[in-house]
């Protein structure tokens, strides 16, 4: 089966109409199964009270809709997080906002590329034309990020998630990180559907064995042994957005986020780092991080008086 993953954004209404509501937490997942293909559609339902979501329901969309009809914080801070995780995507124009209104915003950002539309036309037609779509396969070793686990009666721990890379086939061991405990795939599901094994881009429920959920809960990663690394601090090269608002110092306590991965650490600088600008800083973590390479860090400070986004960091080697 083939899935379709979607980030929406600004617009839940325009989210129901492509799918039923599925999961539902401060993402909420909207879902509709056509024969062989599936569209998932991931909405941040607890944007803008919190940032995390945002950020992980860009992560989970192979593409993303962002519906524009206003300008203000709150849709300023989607065109950098946008921007920062180097999504592909449609902006959706209403409410009488007009091209010239957005351009000067998007110019010089990854944006420039997107496709804009006046109004979001016929629900229909656009769920169609987004089945259609065929992601490139990612191959690899097996790397699964986790948003959800719960139990399910008769089959124990279930963990929803992508196949970001490779494929997880039942009875497959896994390694979960960052704890490094091992767990064996029970079996696979996708759209309620039983599969023996699912490749990249698909969104899974696996029934995991001898694991509880608080074990395998959000962030967690399931992967074979040896490929990706954990760290507690952090040596990063990091790049400031210029729609940052604030300076970076010495002591600042920010969040990483990578894939389904929200970490508080603090900073150790020497210096001062503003808008635009690039250099080295350490963080100490308030916990753990698993590491890919593959993945974009999005450097965030929640107390900013403008974006909470701060830019993005690759780690030092």
């Amino acid at each position: 089966m083939k899935t379709t993953m979607l980030c929406l954004l600004n617009s839940e209404e325009l989210a129901s109409k492509l799918g039923k509501k599925g999961t539902e937490s401060d993402i909420t997942l909207y879902n509709h199964k056509k024969g062989e293909t599936a569209l998932a559609v991931a909405v941040p339902t607890r944007y803008p009270e919190k940032l995390s979501p945002l950020l992980f329901s860009l992560y989970l969309g192979d593409e993303v809709i962002l519906v524009i009809d206003r300008l203000d914080k709150e849709i300023g801070e989607m065109l950098v997080a946008c921007d920062i995780m180097g999504k592909k995507g449609t902006l959706i124009l209403e409410n009488y906002m007009q091209l010239d209104q957005i351009k000067p915003i998007i110019k010089d950002t990854t944006l420039e590329n997107w496709d804009i539309l006046e109004g979001t036309g016929d629900p229909n037609v656009m769920r169609e034309s987004l089945m259609e779509r065929k992601p490139a396969p990612r191959d690899g070793p097996t790397k699964i990020s986790v948003d959800h686990s719960f139990t399910v009666k008769g089959l124990g721990t279930v963990s929803l998630g992508i196949v970001d890379r490779g494929i997880v086939k039942k009875h497959q061991e896994v390694i979960i990180l960052p704890s490094g405990e091992k767990t064996i795939v029970r079996s696979i599901q996708m759209h309620d559907d039983d599969v023996n094994e699912a490749g990249s881009g698909s969104r899974v429920g696996l029934a995991l064995k001898n694991v509880e959920p608080e074990d395998v809960g959000r962030g967690c990663v399931l992967t074979e042994a040896g490929h990706l690394s954990v760290a507690d601090s952090l040596t990063l090269k990091v790049k400031i957005s210029k729609f940052w608002r604030d300076t970076l110092k010495d002591g600042m306590v920010l969040h990483l986020a990578s894939g389904m991965q929200f970490v508080p650490g603090t900073v150790s600088m020497t210096g001062e780092l503003k808008a635009g600008e690039t250099g080295e800083i350490q963080v100490k973590l308030d916990g753990q991080m698993v590491l890919d390479s593959t993945d974009t860090i999005v450097v965030n400070w929640l107390e900013s008086t403008g974006p909470r986004i701060l830019g993005s960091a690759v780690p030092v080697q």
